[in-house]
């Protein structure tokens, strides 16, 4: 694996860390912002320009966000000045006193500025699944 993959899954570690602790600051430090940057979370149209992209991410911690979010099948490329990593998030809600695990096919694109590798778009699409495709461990 090259350094520029090891740093790239660095910097995605990093968001998903954002991501689960609800931490706006992290978030920020991860994206690039700028217009051009991109979002579309699972389900939701695509957010354009850093602006709406922060609010996006606010609002989502704020209403509590995931309970809990894992990722796998992770894989980096990295061409030039741009790498991506594909990955399937499986998302947790809590809802009450029942847990709803939502999956999501995700690309995350980063751009090299200076020496730091920045995300510029996130990308989540639903993987639709039957409840029955889920093991009982992960239910709860």
């Amino acid at each position: 694996m090259s350094d520029e993959s090891k740093e790239i899954i660095n910097v995605n570690q990093k968001f998903y860390r954002a991501l689960d602790n609800g931490n706006i600051e992290l978030m920020e430090d991860v994206w690039l912002k700028d217009e051009y940057s991109k979002c579309v979370h699972p389900g939701w149209p695509m957010l354009v320009g850093w602006e709406a992209i922060k609010q996006s991410w606010i609002n989502i911690f704020n209403s509590g966000g995931p309970s809990r979010i894992e990722i796998s099948n992770i894989n980096s490329e990295v061409s030039g000045n741009v790498g991506w990593i594909t990955c399937i998030e499986q998302i947790t809600h809590r809802i009450g006193e029942q847990y709803q695990i939502g999956l999501a096919q995700t690309t995350n694109i980063f751009e090299l500025h200076g020496s730091k590798w920045l995300m510029v778009l996130h990308h989540a699409s639903p993987v639709p699944f039957r409840l029955t495709d889920v093991p009982d461990e992960k239910l709860q």
